[in-house]
């Protein structure tokens, strides 16, 4: 009888007294699922940045397809292609009706009015080239031929290289080949040649 008075000592650890580590476990377990929740959203944000960095990439060429579609879509001279021998033209323009050409301080008057036929020349042989000024011809719509206005051409094609320059093998030269034509004619074709004796091949102007 004497270890009655004891007995209630046994239950002094009660049962709760573990249960203090496992609400521990149980914070730290929480915080563990919410650090990975935290991490998996900053995945997400990294991939997502990523995304919206290299997205751009892919409309680009969209963005130059839209440009292409959008200068098509201009009523502008399409591009005509022609050849003789080894030089191949690409005519692209033509503007008419030019008093004069040439730097405002010096300029030069044209008898009637200027036609520019504005143009690249490649030379697809093995051997340099020359786009003969004197050579070339235009042809109105009444079928009369017009010479190059040399002097003009040298005011039009500063640049260098120039389109009156040697082209190389391979090369291509941009530039404007000018007629001095009457008032109110309209050109109809460029006449390439690459010799002045050739024959001669028409690029239709319009």
């Amino acid at each position: 009888m004497t270890n009655t008075p004891l007995r209630p000592a046994r239950t002094a650890p009660s049962a709760p007294v573990p249960r203090a580590p496992r609400r521990g476990k149980a914070l730290w377990v929480a915080g563990g699922v919410f650090a990975l929740l935290l991490t998996g959203v900053g995945t997400y944000l990294a991939y997502g940045t990523s995304d919206e960095v290299v997205a751009p990439v892919t409309p680009t060429a969209a963005a130059g397809q839209t440009a292409v579609a959008s200068l098509d879509a201009v009523p502008a001279q399409p591009v005509v292609t022609a050849s003789e021998g080894t030089l191949s033209v690409s005519v692209s323009t033509t503007e008419c009706g030019l008093a004069t050409v040439g730097p405002a301080d010096l300029p030069l008057a044209a008898e009637g009015e200027f036609c520019l036929v504005t143009m690249a020349v490649r030379n697809t042989g093995k051997e340099p080239r020359l786009l003969d000024p004197g050579a070339q011809r235009a042809v109105d719509e009444h079928g009369r031929s017009h010479r190059v206005a040399e002097q003009a051409a040298v005011f039009v094609n500063d640049q260098d290289p120039s389109l009156l320059d040697e082209i190389p093998p391979g090369a291509t030269r941009h530039g404007v080949v000018p007629f001095d034509v009457p008032k109110g004619v309209r050109l109809a074709a460029f006449q390439l040649h690459k010799s002045p004796h050739s024959t001669g091949v028409r690029v239709p102007l319009s």
